[in-house]
């Protein structure tokens, strides 16, 4: 009797992790041709600031997240030590309307945010992000390849431990 729940308990084991392998990708090559809008309206191409060679987080958010604003905060006391253990790269990118553009660079320079902070007034990164950003915070985690490995949706505490983690095993 007790080998058949050891069965489906091994079959769900095993298709969690057959899921975990199959990361769904980008629908363009990272390091992406995206338009980002710095907090101080100026443009630059996503290429200049997304680079191979090491890990990469982009935690997507907007102004009116509250969940957002308690991830960036986690990240924001966490974020020196985490840098000092490894070398990764953490973008923050606002999926704002434009009527709120004018919001962020005061938020970030209110909370003291130690990573970069960028806009994507087209919303392109909905095109190329599996899921298509539905639902924020969302954060994507590429290893040093550009290769999508890891992504979440939503915030809890404790998720940046999960963060950290998966950045330092790469």
């Amino acid at each position: 009797m007790l080998r058949y729940p050891a069965i489906f308990l091994f079959a769900g084991l095993f298709s969690i992790q057959v899921y975990a392998q199959e990361q769904a990708q980008p629908t363009a090559p990272f390091p992406f041709q995206v338009t980002l809008t710095k907090p101080d309206s100026s443009e630059l191409d996503s290429r200049k600031v997304l680079s191979a060679g090491k890990p990469t987080v982009l935690a997507f958010w907007l102004t009116t997240c509250v969940p957002c604003m308690s991830e960036f905060a986690a990240y924001t006391k966490n974020y020196a030590d985490w840098k000092q253990q490894k070398d990764f790269n953490l973008l923050a990118i606002s999926l704002d309307f434009p009527d709120r553009f004018h919001k962020i660079a005061p938020m970030a320079n209110e909370k003291k945010w130690p990573f970069p902070v960028y806009w994507d007034r087209a919303r392109a990164f909905k095109q190329l992000l599996p899921g298509g950003l539905n639902g924020l915070p969302q954060v994507f985690l590429f290893d040093k390849t550009g290769k999508l490995v890891w992504q979440h949706k939503g915030y809890s505490a404790g998720m940046e431990g999960e963060l950290f983690a998966r950045i330092q095993a790469l």
